[in-house]
C-alpha cells in the first residue's frame, strides 16, 4: 500500500518509514498537517498514519478536513497518540479516524491494524471498480436506449404514416378519424381506401397486445388491406374485363382469418371492423370479426350499436366461411362510426368503464356538429373522463357521413 506518515517528530518518522518499508509499503512524509494536505492533492495515498498533536496543523483538523473532501477517493486513517485521553481518542474517531495506535508502537500491533487497513482498501478499490463497471453499463444502457427511443419515435412516425390522407375520395361523403397510442407505437390502425369512382373501403383494426408485436403485425395487415395490381390484394381482384373486381367484406374477413391463423408462439390475433361503401346507393356493407359494433348515428331518429357477431381473426376455423356480412343505407346526414374497444373501455378514478351508453350519448350529443367536431368530442370526453390517469389500450375511431 502506498502510505503516508504525518508526525512533526523526524526519528518517529523515521522508525514508522523503516517498519512500514519492510513490510513491503510504498511511503511518503510530512511533518505537519498542511505538508499533509499538499502531498495528498499530488498524489493519492491508500493509508494516512498522522499523529494527533502537531505545530500549524494538528492530526485533529488534518483529519477533519480530510473528510471534508468528498470528492477524494476514500483513504484509511490512523491516529496516533502519546499521552492523550480517551476524549482526544474519541474527537479522532469522530472527526473521522478509522482506527487508532498509542506511542510508543509496537511493531506487531502496527503490522496487525495495517492489515485491517489493507482489507479495507481493498475492499474499497473493489467497489470502485464495480462502480466504474457499473458506470460504464449505465453508459451503456442510456446509449441503447437513446438508440431504441429514436428507433420507436421513427417507427411511430411510419405508422402514422399509414393512417389516411385521403379523404374526399368520394363527392358527397364525409369522413373523419382519431387516432391515439397508449405507447409509442400501437396496436390500432385504420384506413380509407378509395377503390374506384364510386367505392371506397374502410376499416378499423384492433391487434392483441401492445408494443413493437402489435405494431408489427398492425402494418402488415395495413399493407395487406391495400389495392394492388396483382394476386396479393385481399381487397380487389382481377376480372375478365380487366376492371379490377371489389372483394366483398365478408370474403376479405375469410381470406385474413386464412392467412394469420392462431400461432401458440406469438398468441397474437386480431379483432376487425371491414366495410365497402357504394356512393351511387349510399350503403354500406361490413363485416365484424369480434370488434365491437359500429355506432348508426341517424340524422334524425334514435342511434343504435350493431352488434355483429364473429370471432376474432385468427380465432375461427381456417378454410371455412365464418363471418357474415351486413348492409346499411345511409340518408343525407346519416353517420356512422367505427370504434376500438380502448373507448369504452377507458376507466375513471374509480375503475369505472367508459362503456356503450356513454359514447352513443356523446356521439347524439354532437350530431349537429361536423363530423371532425363529432369525433374531437368524444376525444375530448375520454379524457375527462379517465381524469389524469395514462390510458390503458389504444383509441381509435372511423367514421362516415353520407353529406
Amino acid at each position: 500500500m502506498k502510505i503516508l506518515i504525518v508526525d512533526d517528530d523526524p526519528l518517529a518518522r523515521r522508525l514508522l518509514r523503516i517498519y512500514l518499508e519492510q513490510w513491503g509499503h510504498d511511503v511518503g512524509q510530512a511533518g505537519n498537517g498542511i505538508e499533509a494536505l499538499a502531498q495528498l492533492d499530488e498524489q493519492p495515498f491508500s493509508v494516512v498514519v498522522t499523529d494527533l498533536i502537531m505545530p500549524e496543523l494538528d492530526g485533529l483538523e488534518l483529519i477533519r478536513r480530510m473528510r471534508a473532501h468528498s470528492e477524494r477517493e476514500y483513504v484509511y486513517l490512523i491516529a496516533l497518540t502519546a499521552g492523550c485521553s480517551r476524549w482526544d481518542v474519541i474527537a479522532a474517531m469522530e472527526a473521522g479516524a478509522d482506527d487508532f495506535l498509542r506511542k510508543p508502537l509496537d511493531q506487531d500491533e502496527l503490522r496487525v491494524r495495517l492489515r485491517a487497513a489493507q482489507r479495507i482498501v481493498e475492499l474499497q478499490e473493489s467497489l470502485r471498480r464495480r462502480n466504474r463497471q457499473l458506470e460504464l453499463a449505465n453508459a451503456e444502457v442510456r446509449a441503447a436506449n437513446e438508440r431504441m427511443r429514436r428507433d420507436l419515435e421513427a417507427a411511430a412516425e411510419i405508422q402514422e404514416a399509414l393512417l389516411p390522407t385521403n379523404l374526399n375520395s368520394l363527392p358527397g361523403v364525409n369522413v373523419a378519424w382519431a387516432f391515439k397510442p397508449c405507447d409509442e407505437l400501437a396496436g390500432d390502425i385504420l384506413n380509407v381506401i378509395p377503390l374506384d369512382d364510386h367505392n371506397m373501403a374502410l376499416y378499423l383494426l384492433d391487434v392483441c397486445g401492445h408494443g413493437v408485436p402489435a405494431a408489427l403485425l398492425s402494418v402488415t395487415l395495413s399493407r395487406v388491406l391495400s389495392p394492388a395490381s396483382d394476386a396479393a390484394s385481399l381487397i380487389t381482384e382481377a376480372s375478365d374485363n380487366s376492371v379490377r373486381r371489389i372483394v366483398p367484406p365478408r370474403q376479405v374477413a375469410d381470406a385474413l382469418n386464412d392467412r394469420f391463423p392462431w400461432d401458440p408462439l406469438t398468441g397474437q390475433f386480431f379483432t376487425l371492423n371491414y366495410g365497402v361503401f357504394d356512393r351511387r346507393r349510399n350503403e354500406i356493407r361490413f363485416v365484424s370479426a369480434g370488434h365491437p359494433g359500429p355506432v348508426y348515428v341517424p340524422r334524425h331518429g334514435v342511434p343504435r350499436i350493431f352488434h355483429a357477431d364473429g370471432l376474432p381473426i385468427g380465432l375461427s376455423d381456417v378454410g371455412t366461411l365464418t363471418y357474415d356480412e351486413y348492409s346499411l343505407a345511409l340518408e343525407p346526414g346519416d353517420r356512422l362510426y367505427l370504434y376500438s374497444d380502448g373507448i369504452t373501455e377507458t376507466l375513471n378514478s374509480q375503475s369505472e368503464l367508459y362503456g356503450d351508453s356513454r359514447l352513443v350519448d356523446e356521439l347524439l350529443r354532437y350530431r349537429d356538429e361536423s363530423l371532425e367536431d363529432s369525433i374531437a368530442g368524444v376525444m375530448e370526453s375520454i379524457d375527462n373522463w379517465r381524469g389524469g390517469q395514462s390510458l390503458s389500450d389504444d383509441v381509435s375511431m372511423l367514421a362516415v357521413e353520407v353529406a
